[in-house]
């Protein structure tokens, strides 16, 4: 079977302006009024309030404990890169040696660990805090 609107398009390759209004007024709906039933009540129901005061302070605790984390993470990223970029600039310090073990080794080796421990400690001693916070306000 051949398809009508296909056969229009090969007969009027001449003017293809000419068929195309003709087309879309015929696929246009009729405009339909739309309107509430005269039996219609208008008042309006309340609805329960979408999320809580909990679910609130949940949230604000997940995004501080999350602020807290990034905070961390970008110090301890911040100080290897500049220790490391203090490293390559100051040349000097690579021609110190202890113990045969030139100095970057042992600052990258040995003196980063102190650091990430007492990061973590403090990052620890933070989140108590806040989860305390969020404890003492859901409580209250």
């Amino acid at each position: 079977m051949q398809n009508p609107a296909a056969g229009d398009k090969r007969q009027n390759t001449n003017s293809p302006d000419e068929a195309l209004p003709g087309r879309f007024a015929q696929q246009r709906p009729q405009r339909v009024l739309v309107q509430a039933p005269q039996d219609a009540s208008l008042t309006v129901t309340r609805q329960p309030p979408e999320h809580t005061a909990e679910e609130f302070y949940v949230r604000q605790l997940i995004r501080s404990q999350l602020r807290l984390g990034c905070s961390v993470a970008a110090g301890l990223l911040a100080l290897l890169v500049g220790i490391c970029s203090l490293l390559v600039f100051w040349p000097v310090v690579s021609n110190i040696h202890l113990f045969h073990i030139p100095l970057p080794w042992w600052v990258l080796g040995v003196g980063m660990y102190p650091l990430i421990i007492v990061a973590g400690i403090l990052y620890n001693r933070a989140a108590a805090r806040n989860e305390r916070r969020y404890r003492s306000i859901s409580r209250g």
